[in-house]
């Protein structure tokens, strides 16, 4: 439960960092931020592996390519369920969804449950 805890915590600080530096993403409050990167987390710990599960059919028909596109839509289903995130263009949406999808992956991958 801790390992879950610490990704929850780094997507927090990530999704901080992502909100900052990406000029086409804005949060109305810190709050909100943080609020965002808990469902975020939550989203990635218990969604994205039911998705995962759901669409292994058709993992295997198209050699992996669904699982991008699993990955691409819980952190947008995530944006979408949000009050105050603003989000101006596609280009910034799809950079800030791959880039806080590498690190949630990369995160999964280092920190393990105990």
């Amino acid at each position: 439960m801790s390992g879950f805890l610490l990704r929850i915590i780094i997507n927090a600080v990530i999704l901080v960092l992502v909100v900052v530096k990406l000029p086409g993403i804005f949060v109305d409050t810190l709050g909100g931020t943080l609020l965002g990167a808990t469902i975020l987390g939550l989203a990635n710990a218990a969604v994205r592996p039911l998705l995962s599960v759901a669409d292994l059919p058709h993992t295997f028909l198209n050699l992996g390519g669904f699982t991008v596109l699993t990955n691409i839509f819980t952190p947008l289903m995530v944006v979408k369920t949000l009050p105050g995130v603003q989000v101006s263009g596609v280009i910034t949406s799809l950079a800030g969804v791959l880039l806080m999808t590498l690190c949630s992956v990369t995160l999964s991958k280092v920190i393990h449950d105990r």
